[in-house]
Formats: C-alpha cells, sequence, structure tokens
C-alpha cells in the first residue's frame, strides 16, 4: 500500500471523525463556537485530502516524512477506537 494513500486516508479519517463530532452538536442544538469550528475544520480536511488524491498530478509530492506517515496513521486509528469506545459505552 503507497505512503501517500495511507496518509491521505488516515487524514480523511481524522476529518471525518471530526466533522461528525462538531456537526452532532450543532444538529443536536449545541450551537457555539467549538462545534462549529470542529465541523468546518473535519470538512476541510475531508475535502483536502480528496483533492490531493483525485485531482493532484502526483499525491505523493505532498506526503510528508515517514514518521509523520505512521503517526498519523496509529493516531487516526486510536480516534476510530476511541469513537466505537464512546458510542458503545
Amino acid at each position: 500500500m503507497s505512503k501517500a494513500l495511507l496518509y491521505h486516508g488516515s487524514m480523511t479519517v481524522c476529518g471525518g471523525i471530526l466533522g461528525f463530532s462538531g456537526l452532532a452538536s450543532v444538529i443536536s442544538g449545541e450551537v457555539s463556537l467549538a462545534p462549529v469550528l470542529l465541523s468546518i475544520g473535519g470538512t476541510g480536511m475531508v475535502f483536502g485530502a480528496v483533492y490531493e488524491v483525485v485531482l493532484s498530478s502526483n499525491p505523493s509530492d505532498s506526503i510528508p516524512d515517514d514518521r509523520i506517515v505512521w503517526s498519523t496513521v496509529v493516531l487516526a486509528l486510536i480516534a476510530v477506537i476511541a469513537g466505537i469506545w464512546s458510542v458503545a459505552a
């Protein structure tokens, strides 16, 4: 699996989690600055990562060092596990 796909995929997952949690708060009626900014930032992360993969001529030009790629992947997995845990508990 290519590092560019791993990096942009994990950025999409993190942005989706941030955007979903922000939008869930806004939809439930808690309209304040933090949930609005979470939803804007999360959707921006998703659109940015999708743009880099789909419309960029070479998506591997925009990936950082290997340590940052793997830490992003690990933190995306931790975010998914924490999200599942918060829903299940």
